[in-house]
C-alpha cells in the first residue's frame, strides 16, 4: 500500500488513509501468453513492424507526405529498450477478458478501454519497452485518477522514463519510438514531466484554464523522467488534495479535472522549469477538433468519440500487415499476373 506518511527523503511515498491501492499487476512485457505451438505475439509484432520502424534520429515521412526532420544534434540516438516503461492504470476490469473467459472474444465487440490498452501493449512490444497494466481499486475520498502521481512515484525508480497513457489515448504512428518523439519535442535532462496543453477557446476562456487564465496541461499522456526533481514533484502532487502544502487543493478531490486541475493550479507554479508543456496539437485531441488545432499529430486523445481509439489501432496494425503484401505485389507482380505472358481467349464455339 502507498500512503503519504513518509518523509520527503523516502524512496517513494505511499497513499494516505482511504486512498487507492494497487491490486493486480496483470502482466509485464516479458510475460508470454503463448504456448509452445503458438508463435509469441511479441515476436510477431516486432517482425511485422520491423520494416516500418524508425531509428530515434531518422527523418519521418508523415501520412500527408510531408517529411518531418528532427532538430539538429538529437539527444536520444540509441534505443533504450527496457529502460522505458509503457504504463496503463485502470480501475475497470477489461470487458474483453470477461468475453475471452466465456469463449466469446471478438475484436468487433470489445470496448474502447480494451482497444486502447491493447494498442499500448503492442507499442511496447514493437519497440522492446517494458509494459505494465496495473489494476487499482477506487479511492474512498477522491476520484480514481488521483492514483497517477503515487503510481508513477512507485515505479519511476526502476526506469529512465515512464510513458503513461489513459485508455482513450493512443499512438498515432506506432512505428515511431518514444526516443524519436523526445528528440522532436526536445526533452532535456532536467525535464521531469512532459505533457500537452488542453484546447483553449477564447469564447470560453474559463474552461480548461486555471485561476490565472493559463491553459491546463492534460495528464492523459505523460512522459516522466527519472531525475532529481521528479520525486519532489510527484510527492507535492500526491499530497495536494490533503491541503498539506497547498490550501484549498482539496477542492479538486472529486470535481473535474481532479489531479489535472490540481497540477495546473498549484504544482506547475512551483516546478515550472522542470515541466515541458507541448502544444495541444502535438500530443492531445483528435481529427475534427478545431480549437487550438488540437488534432493529435503524434498522440491522439479521444476525450469524445472514444471508440475511435480502436480505429487508430486498426490502421496501425493493418499498415504493418499489408506492407509485406504490398512488397510481394511490387516485386513479384509478374508472377501473379503478367498480361504479356498469359494468353486468354474467348471461345466462339
Amino acid at each position: 500500500m502507498i500512503t503519504s506518511s513518509m518523509g520527503a527523503h523516502g524512496a517513494i511515498f505511499v497513499l494516505a488513509r482511504g486512498a487507492c491501492i494497487f491490486l493486480i499487476l496483470i502482466f509485464a512485457a516479458d510475460k508470454t501468453i503463448s504456448d509452445a505451438k503458438t508463435p509469441d505475439i511479441s515476436n510477431i509484432l516486432r517482425l511485422l513492424f520491423e520494416p516500418l520502424k524508425l531509428s530515434p534520429s531518422a527523418p519521418f515521412i508523415h501520412e500527408n507526405g510531408r517529411t518531418v526532420v528532427l532538430p539538429p544534434n538529437p539527444r536520444y540516438t540509441n534505443k533504450m529498450g527496457k529502460d522505458i516503461l509503457i504504463l496503463d492504470l485502470e480501475t475497470r476490469r477489461l470487458n474483453s477478458t470477461a468475453l475471452y473467459e466465456k469463449g466469446e472474444y471478438d475484436w468487433r465487440t470489445i470496448d474502447r478501454v480494451s482497444g486502447g490498452v491493447f494498442a499500448h501493449y503492442a507499442y511496447a512490444q514493437i519497440h522492446g519497452y517494458d509494459y505494465k497494466f496495473i489494476h487499482v481499486t477506487e479511492f474512498k475520498d477522491r476520484h480514481a485518477t488521483w492514483i497517477k502521481p503515487s503510481a508513477l512515484a512507485s515505479l519511476i525508480k526502476d526506469y529512465k522514463f515512464i510513458v503513461f497513457l489513459d485508455a482513450d489515448a493512443t499512438f498515432r504512428f506506432m512505428q515511431l519510438p518514444i526516443e524519436w518523439l523526445m528528440n522532436y519535442w526536445d526533452v532535456e535532462p532536467h525535464h521531469s514531466l512532459v505533457m500537452a496543453k488542453d484546447p483553449w477557446d477564447p469564447k470560453e476562456p474559463q474552461y480548461n484554464s486555471d485561476r490565472f487564465n493559463r491553459t491546463y496541461t492534460n495528464t492523459g499522456f505523460m512522459i516522466v523522467q527519472n531525475n532529481k526533481q521528479v520525486m519532489p514533484i510527484l510527492k507535492a502532487w500526491h499530497e495536494c488534495p490533503d491541503d498539506v502544502r497547498y490550501p484549498n487543493c482539496s477542492q479538486w478531490k472529486q470535481p473535474k479535472f481532479h489531479e489535472q486541475s490540481a497540477f495546473g493550479e498549484y504544482i506547475r507554479y512551483d516546478y515550472g522549469e522542470y515541466i515541458k508543456e507541448l502544444e495541444c496539437g502535438q500530443a492531445n485531441g483528435f481529427p475534427g477538433v478545431e480549437i487550438s488545432h488540437c488534432q493529435g499529430q503524434f498522440i491522439r486523445h479521444y476525450w469524445f468519440e472514444k471508440a475511435f481509439v480502436k480505429l487508430d489501432y486498426i490502421e496501425n496494425i493493418m499498415n504493418a500487415i499489408t506492407h509485406p503484401i504490398q512488397k510481394i505485389f511490387a516485386e513479384e507482380e509478374h508472377a501473379i499476373f503478367n498480361p504479356e505472358e498469359e494468353h486468354f481467349a474467348l471461345s466462339t464455339e
